[in-house]
């Protein structure tokens, strides 16, 4: 039974994450991510990891999309401006792409020796190992992460304030004065 909801929660991931890169409206993308993230931390769960579960859903899903939906509305797209469908011979060789890549990665996978996972012992995914783990091999990293993730809110905004200054409709000019008197 477990492996059954291994599987189902493994393709509702797939899933989320096709329909984030396959969707033209930035708001559906968003959307599609948190089918995405619930489903890891499901994955989670199973994998008898809850702190990670649950430290998935609190930040990726609570606090990281809500910024991610805090800035799609910030800048407020209009269709126009997203573009329309792609043409179908564009998706076409996208979708053979894909396949082909996906054929790739499993048939290497397949044709590695099957090793059967370690067994990991109570203190894997708790909160002092993650910390430990996190902070003492994968700082550099971690810091390289949170730098991106502010330079590209600091980008959106600078995105969207360029949008807030557009008049809507034609621009009126002002009557010029000429330094005259009338």
């Amino acid at each position: 039974m477990r492996d059954a909801f291994f599987v189902a929660f493994s393709f509702l991931a797939i899933f989320g994450g096709f329909l984030t890169v396959s969707r033209r409206d930035p708001m559906y993308s968003a959307l599609s991510l948190i089918l995405f993230f619930g489903a890891i931390s499901g994955v989670m769960m199973i994998l008898a990891a809850p702190f990670l579960a649950l430290m998935q859903l609190m930040v990726y899903a609570g606090a990281i999309l809500v910024l991610f939906i805090f800035v799609i509305m910030l800048l407020a797209l209009r269709g126009e401006e997203i573009g329309g469908e792609r043409p179908w011979p564009l998706q076409l060789l996208a979708g053979i792409g894909c396949a082909v890549l996906f054929g790739l990665i499993a048939a290497a996978m397949l044709r590695a020796p099957f090793q059967a996972l370690p067994k990991v012992g109570p203190e894997f995914g708790s909160p002092e190992q993650v910390g430990r783990t996190m902070f003492a091999e994968f700082v550099l990293p971690f810091e390289v992460v949170s730098v991106l993730i502010l330079a590209a809110t600091m980008g959106a905004v600078v995105l969207a304030k360029k949008n807030l200054g557009k008049p809507e409709g034609p621009a009126v000019d002002a009557p010029k004065d000429h330094g005259g008197t009338h």
